[in-house]
């Protein structure tokens, strides 16, 4: 199906149930894929290469917890290996979502032809459920490539919003321009995607909503538990009902103007 494109399932090599039922999922879309073991926090391994980040490597651009270190570097490891292979584009996905033949129907067209993708565009295929900016931003009515029988509109309005690193397509320059920023300014959340463009990584987005998301909770994800944490630690200033509703307001009108550019 996808022979010419290929698909990396990041995942812990421990997780077995979970890799189980992604592949039965692959399998049954006759999706070809590759599974990539990620770097679990509590390995060796993990401090090992924590320890070896250059130390004039800059200041982070958050403070980190150590999943969330350990998610940057698993990604990191594909992009690697993108290059190592030469691979012009490769579909990046996490372990935990789920998705319907669409998905296969897009990597068929791409695995007959990767001319509909754009150069510095990073293609995003949704996972956004949960997530306290899903919705916030605007997508593009005009500006769309379909890919597959699948639309995906540009991101136009408050790109960053569009967070998570769950299931994405990435190039040969996004994955060179990300190892460059980590080498010159050490760690950085891999899904802060303001970070990215700021830094030249990638020039757009294109978005899709066709890959779902679990909600995550401190009893599915140690990255979620280590953010819960991390958030106890900082104080935060509530708003008014008010002005929540007014910002809200403000925002869909936003969104909605954003589509016709």
């Amino acid at each position: 199906m996808n022979e010419n494109f290929p698909v990396f399932i990041i995942s812990l090599k421990s997780d077995i149930e979970r890799r189980e039922k992604i592949a039965r999922l692959l399998n049954n879309l006759n999706i070809d894929f590759e599974f990539f073991d990620a770097i679990d926090y509590r390995s060796d391994e993990f401090k090992s290469a924590k320890k070896n980040v250059p130390a004039n490597a800059g200041t982070q651009y958050v403070e980190m917890t150590e999943p969330e270190m350990a998610c940057t570097f698993s990604h990191l490891a594909v992009y690697q290996r993108i290059l190592d292979r030469n691979l012009q584009w490769a579909l990046v996905l996490e372990d935990d979502v789920h998705f319907d033949r669409r998905l296969s129907d897009v990597l068929h067209a791409l695995s007959q032809s990767t001319s509909p993708l754009k150069s510095g565009c990073s293609y995003v295929l949704g996972g956004q459920q949960g997530t306290s900016d899903y919705q916030l931003f605007g997508l593009s009515l005009l500006h769309t490539q379909k890919i597959g029988g699948v639309r995906f509109r540009k991101v136009t309005y408050k790109k960053h919003k569009v967070t998570r690193t769950c299931s994405y397509i990435v190039d040969q320059r996004y994955c060179q321009q990300a190892l460059k920023l980590f080498s010159s300014h050490g760690f950085y959340l891999i899904d802060d995607r303001k970070i990215l463009f700021e830094n030249d990584v990638m020039d757009d987005i294109y978005f899709c909503d066709i890959v779902t998301h679990p909600i995550v909770n401190i009893s599915n994800s140690h990255l979620e538990l280590s953010r819960i944490n991390k958030c106890k630690e900082l104080s935060v200033k509530k708003r008014s009902v008010i002005v929540s509703n007014i910002l809200s307001l403000r925002y869909q009108v936003r969104v909605f103007l954003g589509s016709f550019f």
